[in-house]
């Protein structure tokens, strides 16, 4: 069997209104999507997130990527990943290649579980049929009033029968954040989980800990990103100066990072996303890293593809979820995105792969640009 084709698409897809988090302002996201067609007339689709850099990942994928998948059984993933890694070190590691190796990597999982006629978790080795998720919100919207914007979202998420909710912090003086989170935790009440998310905007790990102790008395699971991934030291000092557990990894690449942390033991939650850290052949390392340690794993975003990972690796406690497109708005290019059930959870779709059906003219819709590369070996 060997790959015959692959596309690879740019989209861009415009926000409803400007919307950001503590040290940005967005106003649309890009995605790639990558096709791999194999002789048995099957095709995987990959995807990763690139905020505003779609179009370096996808030169990163164009260039250097695609061309050496030529001649390669769809097949050998351990061998793809390791081919495509190896021989890039020099250019990625990290950053867009590492996302454009990511997307690949899934697309070849999917291609496996279309072959396999089976869901991806199921290939991989279901040990659930649902993963708990939570409301991820509590951004900054520009124009809005930040206390009755943000009372009226988390009300909306009770609502929906959300269990958890995740809200930005970061943005506004100590002070001001700390009301932001009162006022969430009087909405959702004493038994609903609350996380927080800086996105790594402290610089100072004395002004990270005021926060930690204006806060701590609002039963907090997690704090995410309080400080750069970077900052290796910075973890271990926080840890040990509060209470509250913390998490981060949504931009980890690769085990081999997230190795510090585990050996650290700085972090109560690492957040490996697929769709950037080296797909689903590194994730699947990342976790059995943290299943050593009794590390969780709250994994970042598209949760089209972590709900099929969540399902197989235990360590997952908890899934991100948005609701509705006005932050994550890669559901606008699918016909069948996915909602919370009753109990607060996630179900991975039961088609074969990842059971995404793609709606192809949204796709055209957004489309920024698209390279087809027919790599079919002649004999």
């Amino acid at each position: 069997m060997k790959i015959t084709r692959v596309t690879t698409q740019w989209v861009r897809i415009p926000l409803e209104r400007p919307v950001g988090w503590s040290i940005k302002t967005l106003t649309h996201r890009e995605h790639l999507l990558v096709r791999i067609q194999s002789d048995e007339g099957i095709e995987g689709v990959g995807f990763c997130l690139q905020d505003v850099s779609g179009g370096a990942a996808k030169a990163a994928m164009d260039e250097l990527l695609v061309p050496m998948l030529v001649g390669e059984d769809p097949r050998d993933i351990a061998k793809i990943w390791d081919k495509l890694y190896f021989q890039t070190v020099r250019a990625g590691r990290r950053g867009n290649l590492l996302h454009a190796l990511s997307a690949i990597d899934i697309a070849l999982w999917d291609h496996q579980a279309k072959l396999s006629k089976m869901p991806l978790y199921k290939l991989l080795g279901a040990s659930r049929e649902e993963v708990p998720c939570y409301a991820s919100g509590g951004y900054y919207y520009e124009g809005l009033e930040v206390f009755t914007k943000l009372q009226e979202e988390v009300e909306g998420y009770m609502d929906k029968g959300f269990n958890a909710v995740k809200m930005k912090v970061g943005r506004l003086a100590n002070a001001q954040e700390a009301k932001r989170v009162k006022l969430v935790r009087d909405v959702i009440g004493p038994d609903v989980k609350l996380m927080i998310d800086a996105n790594q905007s402290f610089l100072d790990v004395n002004a990270c800990l005021d926060l930690c102790k204006r806060v701590e008395e609002y039963d907090i699971t997690f704090f995410e990103e309080p400080l750069p991934m970077d900052f290796f030291e910075g973890y271990i000092r926080l840890k040990n100066q509060t209470s509250i557990p913390l998490a981060t990894g949504e931009i980890g690449a690769t085990r081999w990072e997230f190795q510090q942390f585990i050996k650290d033991r700085s972090l109560n939650y690492v957040q490996p996303d697929a769709t950037q850290c080296g797909g689903v052949s590194e994730w699947m390392k990342i976790a059995s890293l943290a299943s050593t340690q009794g590390v969780s794993i709250a994994p970042h975003y598209h949760w089209d593809i972590h709900v099929q990972l969540g399902c197989v690796s235990r360590e997952v406690s908890i899934l991100e979820k948005f609701n509705g497109t006005n932050v994550k708005n890669f559901d606008l290019i699918m016909h069948n995105p996915m909602e919370v059930t009753s109990r607060g959870t996630l179900k991975p779709h039961e088609g074969d792969g990842l059971g995404i059906e793609w709606n192809e003219n949204a796709i055209k819709k957004y489309l920024v640009d698209e390279k087809v590369h027919d790599i079919a070996v002649k004999v």
